[in-house]
């Protein structure tokens, strides 16, 4: 999949653009088709490093930003019974897990929602 991601801490020289595996659901998780990332200012904290925002300095690399998310449910992972592929849904990511900054998103089915019809993907995410 594609993904914007970090490299390192520093500078945004270590924000880049590429390939990363698919994340594959597990037990009680799912996998977002992501169509809609916020952006929000803990972002360049985590990037910087050394702060207390998603443990940022102690993070592995390549590292994914990104926390709020809007999509589609792409695949189910054992013992998920509340949504079915297809599925828009919208979420936060739990705290200290980021990843919305790339084509797919992997999450505990139990603290996402489907996305209310009246919302665009990005007022969603938003």
């Amino acid at each position: 999949m594609k993904a914007a991601y970090l490299t390192g801490h520093g500078g945004v020289d270590k924000f880049v653009y590429g390939d990363l595996p698919d994340p594959v659901a597990g037990p009680g998780e799912v996998v977002v088709d992501v169509h809609a990332a916020s952006v929000n200012a803990a972002d360049y904290k985590v990037r910087l490093g050394g702060g207390a925002y998603s443990g940022a300095s102690n993070l592995t690399f390549p590292y994914i930003l990104g926390r709020d998310f809007s999509g589609r449910v792409a695949a189910l992972g054992p013992g998920v019974t509340d949504f079915k592929i297809g599925d828009p849904v919208f979420g936060v990511m739990d705290a200290g897990i980021e990843g919305c900054y790339a084509e797919k998103v992997k999450i505990a089915a139990a603290i996402i929602a489907r996305k209310p019809a009246k919302l665009d993907d990005a007022e969603a995410a938003a």
